[in-house]
C-alpha cells in the first residue's frame, strides 16, 4: 500500500499522466473536432478517418479516457502539495541552523565588517545566534515547487469547470446578417467562403462579437479550430451549408425581397398560385439526349446549381428545374433565381465570468510560483569573526562571486560552503 501511494505521488507518476495530457491534447488541436464521419473521410481517407472515430478523437476532450488522466493528474498534484507543504515546515530554520554548523571560510575583522555592511545594504534579514549574524534571503523560495504543483491543479481544476461550464449555443448565420443572444450579444457575419482562391477547401467566416455593453470586436476570419475570443464568448466555425436565393418581386407594386432557400418552402403573394421550393442541388449532368442528372452534394462550391422547383397555376403543378438567372411569373409575382449562397453553422461559447477570472488568476498564480520557484533561492549566510559560512539548498554561484568581491579573495576550490 505504502508503495502505491508513494507512486501515486511521484514525480515519474506526474509526468507519465502529464505526457498523456499534453498528447490527447495535441491530436485534439490538429484534428477538428466534433465534425460528421463524411468529413474525416474526405480529410484524411477511410483508413485514418476510422482509426480516429474508434479512439474517440473526434471528440477527444470529452472522452471517458482524458477524462480519466485529468482526474490522475490533478490527484498527483493534490498528494505531492499536500506532503510538500508539510515537509516545508521549519526549513527556514532548519537552513539557519545548516548555515550554522557548516565549516566557515576563515576572513579577518575587516572583512567580516565588510559583508555585515554588504548584505545589510542588500537589506537582508538578519539575526543573532551562536555569536555570530545569520543573513537570509528569499526563504519564499522553500514555497516555490509547492505553489507551483497548487497553481498548476487550480489551472486544470478551473479550466475543466470552464470546458464543463460552457454554454453552447449552434446556430447558422447568413453573410451579411446577424444573430442576437438572450443576454443581447451580437454574432455578426460579414461573409464565408468555401474554398479559397486556389479551389482548396478552406471553411471560413469573417465574423464580430458585439458584446451586450456595446464593446465590439474586430472583424475576424474564423476557421476550424481557429476561433474568435471576446471576453465572455468564443465563436468557432462549426459546420456549413449552402442555400438557394431567389428574388421574390411583386408585379404589382414593384416591391421586392430577397429569400434565402435552406427548406422546402411555397412561396406564393395569394395562398394559391405560386412556386414551391423542393431542393437545391450542387450539379447536373446531361446526356446526349438531354436527360438531367442531378448531384445531390458535394464538398466545396456549387458549380452548376439547379433549383427543383413545383410552379402551381390555376390549379395545376408543373415541375421545373431553374438555373440562376431565369425567372418565373406565377400569381403576379416575379421569381428571380440567383446564385446560391454559402453560409457558415458556428457555435457559439459563453463562459462564466466568475470563472474566466478565476483561470485567469491562475495564469498569473502559476506565473508567480515559476518565478519563485527558479529566481528566489532561499540562502542564508552566517558571519562571524573567525568566518562566513553559506547554506542553501540550490547551488549559489552567482553569490559566492559576489561574496568574493566584497572580500576581494577568492575560495579555494571545492571549499564546502
Amino acid at each position: 500500500m505504502k508503495k502505491m501511494f508513494a507512486f501515486l505521488r511521484s514525480m515519474t507518476f506526474g509526468m507519465i499522466l502529464l505526457c498523456g495530457v499534453l498528447l490527447c491534447s495535441f491530436a485534439g488541436s490538429m484534428i477538428p473536432q466534433q465534425q460528421t464521419a463524411m468529413h474525416y473521410v474526405n480529410l484524411y481517407g477511410e483508413r485514418p478517418a476510422m482509426a480516429i472515430l474508434a479512439l474517440g478523437l473526434d471528440d477527444v476532450f470529452s472522452q471517458p479516457y482524458f477524462i480519466a488522466l485529468m482526474a490522475a493528474l490533478c490527484l498527483n498534484l493534490l498528494l505531492c502539495s499536500v506532503l510538500r507543504v508539510r515537509s516545508l515546515r521549519g526549513a527556514s530554520e532548519r537552513l539557519r541552523r545548516r548555515a550554522l554548523e557548516a565549516k566557515a571560510v576563515p576572513i579577518s575583522a575587516e572583512q567580516a565588517q565588510a559583508l555585515h555592511a554588504h548584505f545589510t545594504g542588500r537589506r537582508w534579514r538578519q539575526a543573532q545566534e551562536d555569536g555570530r549574524t545569520v543573513f537570509s534571503a528569499h526563504m519564499i523560495g522553500h514555497y516555490g515547487s509547492f505553489l507551483t504543483h497548487l497553481s498548476l491543479l487550480m489551472l486544470l481544476v478551473v479550466g475543466g469547470l470552464v470546458l464543463a461550464g460552457a454554454e453552447v449555443i449552434d446556430r447558422t448565420v447568413m453573410p451579411g446578417s446577424f444573430i442576437e443572444l438572450d443576454d443581447g450579444a451580437r454574432v455578426s457575419v460579414q461573409d464565408f467562403r468555401i474554398e479559397d482562391e486556389t479551389g482548396r477547401l478552406d471553411f471560413m467566416s469573417t465574423v464580430q462579437i458585439t458584446a451586450p455593453d456595446g464593446r465590439q470586436s474586430a472583424w475576424t476570419p474564423i476557421r476550424v479550430n481557429e476561433p474568435l475570443r471576446f471576453g465572455a464568448y468564443k465563436v468557432y466555425q462549426q459546420t456549413y451549408g449552402t442555400a438557394g436565393s431567389v428574388r421574390v418581386t411583386n408585379e404589382a407594386t414593384g416591391g421586392s425581397e430577397a429569400v434565402a432557400l435552406t427548406e422546402p418552402v411555397f412561396l406564393t403573394l395569394d395562398g394559391v398560385n405560386g412556386v414551391f421550393f423542393q431542393m437545391l442541388y450542387a450539379g447536373y449532368i446531361q446526356d446526349a439526349e438531354g436527360n438531367f442528372t442531378l448531384i445531390g452534394s458535394t464538398d466545396g462550391e456549387y458549380d452548376d446549381p439547379v433549383y427543383d422547383v413545383r410552379v402551381i397555376a390555376e390549379g395545376e403543378t408543373t415541375a421545373v428545374l431553374a438555373f440562376p438567372g431565369d425567372e418565373l411569373s406565377v400569381g403576379g409575382v416575379r421569381f428571380a433565381f440567383e446564385a446560391p449562397v454559402a453560409y457558415p453553422g458556428l457555435r457559439i461559447k459563453r463562459q462564466s465570468g466568475v470563472l474566466l477570472g478565476a483561470l485567469y488568476a491562475s495564469f498569473v498564480l502559476i506565473t508567480a510560483a515559476l518565478y519563485v520557484c527558479f529566481f528566489l533561492r532561499p540562502v542564508c549566510v552566517a558571519v562571524g569573526d573567525e568566518g562566513y559560512a553559506l547554506a542553501s539548498p540550490k547551488q549559489q554561484m552567482g553569490l559566492q562571486l559576489e561574496i568574493e568581491g566584497v572580500l576581494g579573495v577568492s575560495v579555494k576550490e571545492g571549499e564546502k560552503r
